[in-house]
């Protein structure tokens, strides 16, 4: 979408006077950096990222100043699937076995991304 209706989007759903729920859906992209959706009271995070700040980013649009309700975040893993190859990777990187500088993947990361 236009960053014109995006912009829009994101003003309706802060300013939702109904008592329906309401979704907005967005790509962890594009919902890392510059937006703020405090009426929301749930993130779910369903695509991986490599670097794990990147999903805390896109959780911490949720969870903001302003933000008046309990925020429940929930991550997504599939058994058998590059998602869990990623989540050891972010425990790796959480433990300060691997560490990504400049956003370069070291062979270590690859290695545990390919097993």
């Amino acid at each position: 979408s236009s960053a014109t209706q995006r912009d829009r989007q994101i003003r309706e759903f802060q300013n939702a006077t109904s008592s329906r729920p309401a979704v907005f859906v967005i790509t962890l992209k594009a919902g890392s950096v510059g937006i703020t959706l405090t009426a929301a009271s749930h993130c779910f995070l369903i695509e991986p990222a490599l670097d794990p700040a990147t999903e805390v980013q896109a959780a911490g649009r949720v969870h903001r100043l302003g933000q008046t309700k309990p925020v429940h975040v929930t991550k997504f893993v599939y058994s058998r699937s590059p998602e869990e190859n990623i989540l050891s990777l972010h425990n790796a990187i959480a433990a300060g076995r691997i560490k990504i500088v400049d956003n370069q993947i070291p062979p270590a990361a690859v290695r545990l991304l390919m097993s």
